[in-house]
């Protein structure tokens, strides 16, 4: 009996990267554990898989801001790795694969030398949890091209992406008109969903907007004959395949979605500070930089510099997708790879 132990989280990001693994992992292991954090996101999203086994330990997060709560991490940690331990001893592991997230880091930290730990980074430099953790990993993946001793595979991309149907859409909301997709990802983009809505008059009169707003974040207000508001959809491959331009945030998992769908896209990150340690920018500088999207500051969204970054943007649709075309976006095979040659290296010492 094989076994081997997927983790990650805080966003949505995280786990569908682990999730994209799963179709070939089932071929290999005989049992297929996710070990995420109490009251996180991890838990909706793997239970839609009832092969997969959950578990969840108390994760500590710290806190970008100067806080009091950042000084009981230590203690925090060290009962997430205790608890971490006590799993994989259960468990008994082949391989543990981390995408990152502060889930991962008592993870990788209870591993110790006997279990290989395979990391994966989304963004172009590692984030704190995946900092700390590569110290004990066998093999850390890039999303991005980075220096050794990283390997570059990309990033797990979910087989369904590929699937969806952009005729269905078109029917659904009566489209006949090229289609602008704005997304913020899963919780949404006040930003991104406010300039959007005081642009619209001027972006309905060339495209049909398709705005994903997040969960509560709908304005009954904005209304137009084309535009149509949604928290969140069931079927979001059928919206991706619908877009002729995006207008999204600079998450490396969304960025490199689109890209291995080439859609055209305008990248608005999110700025560093409180909220962000700066990857987003990093991201869309990368992305922008080899010609694959068009970046606008957040702090250029309130200019006309929306609708003619947009509008520019789908008139150079076909220049961007043949680039796009020769984006090595998809790392779901390279990534299964490093995780089936660090269980068999370990297997046979």
């Amino acid at each position: 009996m094989t076994s081997m132990v997927l983790t990650g989280g805080g966003t949505a990001g995280h786990v569908t990267a682990c999730l994209a693994l799963v179709p070939r992992l089932k071929r290999q292991f005989d049992e297929i554990h996710y070990i995420g954090s109490v009251g996180g996101i991890e838990k909706k999203l793997v239970s839609t898989d009832p092969d997969i086994v959950w578990h969840e330990i108390e994760c500590a997060k710290l806190k970008r801001s100067l806080s009091p709560s950042n000084l009981a991490i230590p203690y925090r940690l060290a009962k997430s790795v205790k608890q971490a331990k006590k799993l994989l001893g259960e468990i008994n592991p082949s391989v543990v694969f981390g995408k990152g997230g502060y889930v991962t880091l008592p993870v990788a930290l209870a591993c110790g030398k006997r279990i290989p730990l395979v990391l994966h980074e989304s963004d172009l430099s590692l984030g704190l949890a995946n900092r700390i953790a590569a110290k004990r990993a066998k093999t850390v993946c890039t999303t991005f091209a980075s220096a050794e001793p990283y390997v570059h595979t990309g990033t797990p991309i979910r087989p369904e992406l590929y699937q969806g149907k952009a005729e269905t859409v078109r029917i659904r909301h009566g489209i006949r008109m090229p289609i602008l997709l704005v997304t913020g990802g899963s919780q949404g983009a006040a930003a991104i969903n406010d300039a959007v809505r005081k642009n619209l008059s001027a972006l309905t009169e060339k495209f049909f907007v398709v705005h994903l707003t997040g969960k509560g974040k709908t304005d009954e207000t904005a209304r137009d004959p084309r535009y149509v508001q949604l928290e969140y959809v069931e079927n979001p491959a059928d919206y991706f395949a619908a877009a002729d331009v995006v207008l999204t945030r600079g998450g490396s998992n969304t960025l490199h979605e689109l890209a291995a769908l080439r859609k055209p896209m305008v990248v608005v990150p999110l700025p560093k500070g409180s909220a962000s340690r700066g990857d987003q920018e990093e991201n869309a500088a990368y992305f922008e930089q080899r010609k694959l999207a068009r970046v606008l500051p957040q702090s250029d969204l309130s200019r006309n510099a929306l609708l003619r970054a947009v509008l520019e943007t789908f008139a150079a649709r076909t220049e961007y997708r043949e680039r796009l075309s020769d984006y090595p976006a998809d790392g779901t095979e390279a990534v299964f790879r490093e995780i089936i040659k660090a269980s068999q290296e370990a297997l046979h010492g």
